[in-house]
Formats: C-alpha cells, sequence, structure tokens
C-alpha cells in the first residue's frame, strides 16, 4: 500500500509519501498563503525523492478541514483531480482530528500516564475559531483517541467559556493549534494548558500514516464524493452579503 498526503487546511501547506514501513519522503512545509504555488512542486519532489509514481499510488490521503477556505479548496481539488485522474480512492482526515492525533502520540507510549481531554483549536479568521474535542480510546486502539463532540464553530470567548466549566469539574484540557496560540491568554486564563510549539501545526506525516491504515481498513471513498469541511462560508460571500445589505434600498 502507498499512499501520498496533501496538507493544507492551515497556513502550513505539506505533502508525504508513506507505505507500510513508515514515511518515505516528506517535504518541507510552506507556510503562509501559497498552497496553490507549492502543491505541485511538493507532490513532485516527495515523489521523486521517494522513488515512486503517481500511477504506483493506491490511494490518497487530504486534510478536509475545518481551516482556511483557499487552503483545503486547493488541498481538496488536488486530492479529487489525482484520485480522478488515477482511478484511486480517497482517504479524508480532519484537520481537528489530525491536530489531536499528533498530541497523541505523546502520550501513546506512556504507560499508565492519563492523557487529558484534547482540544484542538484552529484559527477561522474574523475573531472565531473551529474547535472539538478528544478524549482517550477505551480501550486504546491504534489511534489512541477519540471523539467527544463534533467540530464547531465558535467565538473564543463562547470556547473559553466551556473550558472553564470542564476545568471546574476537574477535567484536564490541553488546547492545541494555530487558534490556541493566538488566543493563549484567553483560553489559559479559562484554566485550559496551552500544548508546546510543535504540537500546534498539523503534522503531514500523521496524515499520511493515518490515511494509510484507513485506507488498508476502509479503502476510502470515490473521489467524486471528497467534499471540504467548511462549516461557515468563504470570506469573500460574507463580504459580498455585507456590501449589499449596506447598499441603500433602489430609490431612496
Amino acid at each position: 500500500m502507498l499512499v501520498l498526503a496533501l496538507e493544507s487546511a492551515t497556513e502550513l501547506s505539506a505533502v508525504a509519501v508513506a507505505d507500510r514501513s513508515g514515511v518515505l519522503a516528506v517535504s518541507a512545509p510552506e507556510r503562509g498563503r501559497r498552497h496553490g504555488e507549492s502543491m505541485a512542486p511538493a507532490i513532485e519532489s516527495v515523489c521523486a525523492a521517494a522513488g515512486v509514481t503517481l500511477r504506483q499510488l493506491d490511494a490518497l490521503v487530504v486534510d478536509v478541514g475545518p481551516g482556511l477556505f483557499t487552503g483545503l479548496r486547493v488541498g481538496v481539488s488536488t486530492a479529487k483531480a489525482l484520485g480522478f485522474a488515477l482511478d484511486i480512492a480517497v482517504v479524508e482526515v480532519g484537520s481537528l482530528e489530525l491536530l489531536a492525533l499528533g498530541a497523541a502520540r505523546t502520550w501513546a507510549a506512556g504507560a499508565g500516564v492519563e492523557p487529558p481531554l484534547l482540544v484542538p483549536v484552529v484559527d477561522a479568521r474574523r475573531g472565531q475559531v473551529f474547535s472539538a474535542r478528544f478524549g482517550p480510546a477505551r480501550p486504546r486502539g491504534p489511534e489512541h483517541i477519540e471523539r467527544v463532540d463534533q467540530d464547531r464553530l465558535f467565538d473564543p470567548e463562547e470556547l473559553a467559556g466551556e473550558l472553564t466549566a470542564l476545568v471546574e469539574e476537574g477535567c484536564a484540557c490541553l488546547c492545541l493549534g494555530d487558534g490556541a496560540v493566538r488566543y493563549r491568554e484567553l483560553l489559559a486564563g479559562a484554566g485550559a494548558e496551552i500544548a508546546p510549539g510543535e504540537l500546534h501545526d498539523p503534522d503531514v506525516a500523521v496524515l499520511a500514516g493515518t490515511g494509510l491504515a484507513r485506507a488498508e481498513a476502509a479503502g476510502g471513498r470515490p473521489a467524486a464524493e471528497v467534499t471540504a469541511r467548511y462549516l461557515r462560508p468563504a470570506d469573500v460571500r460574507i463580504n459580498w452579503e455585507q456590501r449589499l445589505a449596506a447598499r441603500p434600498a433602489r430609490g431612496s
């Protein structure tokens, strides 16, 4: 089984190739809104480094969000195009789940160490964040986490209020992701712990490994069925609707 993983849900863009032996090659992560420019060269680079061709791929793996609208569109459309062209399945992994999976590795090797409630927080811009909660799997499975609630769009103050209630109930909460960095003071003030720096970016190697395992277990989905999880309208649509609402009525 050979997979190509595409990460572009946040400001970090990266690509990896993996097989059953592990990750074969990873592109140098690109930070900033250059996903459209960097994705195709990164795919070419990692395939060359791994010594494989696109025709050898058995499946594609893509981070489907929620996250930045443009970045998600680049990653998902690239995965769909390659899936159609190569006639292979696409495995979807959510951005919040991916962050939690990366953090869970910190506790996976520690026998008897109880992990905290993982609260990935992705900056949604416009003063909002995407978030969800993940707890330890019972019993521990290969991915070591299970979802507690669904991905949601929050005002940071609303999320902080929910974290305060959890902490007061005795729950240890670990926030991670670029949204946790941006709203560090607010979330820490709610009693949550903020993860160390290396856990705030989605890890394309974790994406590749997770996708490969899921491709082997369930086979992925046809490219036509793959969709991005936006959770809200794109900024350009919001801006347009606001401009329309601000226009004076015709004839006034």
